[in-house]
């Protein structure tokens, strides 16, 4: 016995239709290789970098969620390498600061003062 009353209007259910309010739907895993990359891309921006973009291949590749978890850290890896890896570094080596070293090696050695 069925609860529709006869000659009554069943309408059929799509399997592409969105699920009801009430129905449990299946959410797909975050991925830990993801989070290793946002954590490290903090803490050793170069590894994040590179965990990160393993990342993205690997959530790619399985459906995981984390794709911009892991893009995340590509970018906030590459910032900090450069802010605090590259730009010091090339200040340094430009003199700017009077930290290069063109003449002397740094020494203290008086090269061209009245030599």
């Amino acid at each position: 016995m069925t609860d529709i009353a006869p000659g009554a209007h069943v309408p059929a259910t799509r399997p592409d239709a969105a699920p009801t309010a009430g129905a449990p739907t299946a959410v797909a895993p975050l991925s830990l290789i993801a989070v290793v990359a946002i954590a490290l891309a903090f803490v050793a921006p170069i590894g994040g970098v590179v965990v990160g973009f393993i990342a993205r291949r690997e959530v790619r590749r399985t459906g995981e969620r984390g794709d911009g978890l892991a893009f995340a850290a590509v970018l906030i890896g590459a910032t900090l390498t450069l802010v605090t890896v590259v730009l010091p570094a090339a200040v340094a080596a430009s003199g700017f600061l009077g930290l290069g070293v063109p003449f002397g090696l740094g020494l203290g050695l008086p090269f061209g003062a009245g030599s």
